[in-house]
């Protein structure tokens, strides 16, 4: 049984463990189970979890699962291993006064250290397809933390919840938000080097080693715009926030690690812990191919499987061929709709 905290209990992080999802059998939220994966240890663990029943899984940091009710839009954050739970206002009355569109299911949420406690936590919620970051902490209303923000990728490193958007090279702070500005200038921490178009380019954050990474993926020279078929390109930059004035570094090389990308969350792990997987490596998605390995030592990709269609958007028509490798496995954590 869940059992309830108080805002001063917080949330507990455990390191290493990141959730898995079969894409391709029921979701985990409504089997009411999840897979747990060790990325240190390749430890397996299956943890029953009734309080998923009626709710969808919208977001993870650090390990903990935030949960919206299906039907009352009640958020709770849960800690699969202790079933600690904290909860936050319905999201309904917000969503209908500055959303209004698209799916309140079409969503995404990260939590950080409270703002207005040191003691406590703050769950922040954006929308696809909307310009609205909401935040709240536990027993206070929703309050609107951003307009104009179209929110492409986000991390959650060191308490705060870090952005970049869908129009621009800056990298923002989205929470602790700005004081005393107007709700448009969120805090700006950088701007990524000006090389590439934004509009044909993934700008992508990644905690790495415990250092923040961005990752910029490009069409290499010669290719079609938007044509991720070919040679893709990858420039990899630390976000050094620990100065007066950030900067951004170049990187050349992941030495042992292996990030796992996607425009929803990206993931670091040990290749010298997982040796299946490829060290100094990117693993990627492509509209039509389940993964790219990208070699940052030679600039090479490679296709690890080749597709195959299981679903018509109503009912699968075959089962998977996938092999379902540990690669495989882990890019289901990065990939939000195979949760939603």
């Amino acid at each position: 049984r869940p059992r309830r905290a108080t805002p001063l209990c917080g949330i507990p992080a455990y390191a290493g463990w990141v959730a898995l999802c079969d894409g391709d059998a029921v979701r985990p939220d409504d089997a009411c189970e999840i897979v747990f994966f060790h990325t240190r240890t390749a430890r397996r663990l299956r943890v029953l979890l009734p309080v998923l029943r009626q709710h969808r899984i919208v977001g993870f940091t650090d390990g903990p699962l935030i949960l919206v009710h299906k039907r009352t839009t009640l958020v709770r954050v849960l800690h699969p291993f202790t079933r600690v739970v904290v909860d936050f206002p319905p999201l309904a009355p917000v969503y209908h006064a500055v959303v209004r569109r698209m799916k309140l299911l079409d969503m995404s949420a990260a939590i950080c250290s409270s703002a207005s406690s040191a003691t406590s936590i703050a769950v922040v919620v954006w929308f696809l397809c909307t310009s609205v970051v909401l935040g709240a902490d536990p027993g206070s209303d929703w309050e609107v933390l951003h307009r104009g923000l179209y929110v492409w990728n986000t991390l959650s490193f060191q308490g705060k919840l870090y952005a970049t958007t869908l129009s621009s090279h800056e990298i923002l702070q989205l929470y602790p938000p700005p004081r005393q500005e107007s709700l448009e200038n969120s805090v700006v921490v950088a701007h990524a080097p000006y090389f590439a178009d934004r509009l044909h380019s993934d700008f992508l954050l990644v905690e790495s080693g415990g250092r923040m990474l961005l990752v910029i993926r490009h069409p290499a020279p010669g290719t079609k715009e938007m044509d991720w078929s070919g040679l893709a390109v990858f420039r990899l930059y630390e976000v050094h926030l620990s100065s007066q004035r950030c900067k951004i570094i170049p990187v050349n090389t992941l030495v042992d690690r292996s990030l796992f990308l996607s425009g929803d969350r990206c993931l670091s792990v040990s290749a010298r812990d997982l040796p299946t997987l490829s060290s100094n490596s990117i693993y990627f998605n492509l509209p039509f191919d389940p993964i790219v390995l990208h070699s940052l030592g030679t600039g090479l990709s490679e296709r690890l499987a080749e597709s195959c269609k299981i679903h018509d958007g109503k009912d699968r028509i075959r089962p998977s061929v996938r092999p379902f490798t540990m690669a495989d496995h882990l890019m289901t954590y990065c990939h939000t709709p195979e949760w939603v």
